[in-house]
């Protein structure tokens, strides 16, 4: 998926701003990875069950 972000320049106007952005970049990784499925079992049921309880509905 292409996108014009990396091609735009940056532009900082004022010393706080610069300040933010060396704060973002120095800053530390996150120690844990955030995960690949944040919704347990569960949730998903139920998501998927309401799901199915709404699309009946409108099937009327």
């Amino acid at each position: 998926m292409a996108t014009s972000t990396f091609d735009r320049k940056i532009v900082i106007n004022d010393d706080e701003s610069a300040d933010n952005l060396i704060k973002i970049l120095t800053a530390d990784k996150p120690k844990k990875p955030s995960s690949r499925h944040p919704f347990s079992y569960e949730d998903r049921k139920r998501s998927e069950e309401l799901l199915r309880h709404y699309l009946s509905h409108s099937k009327r």
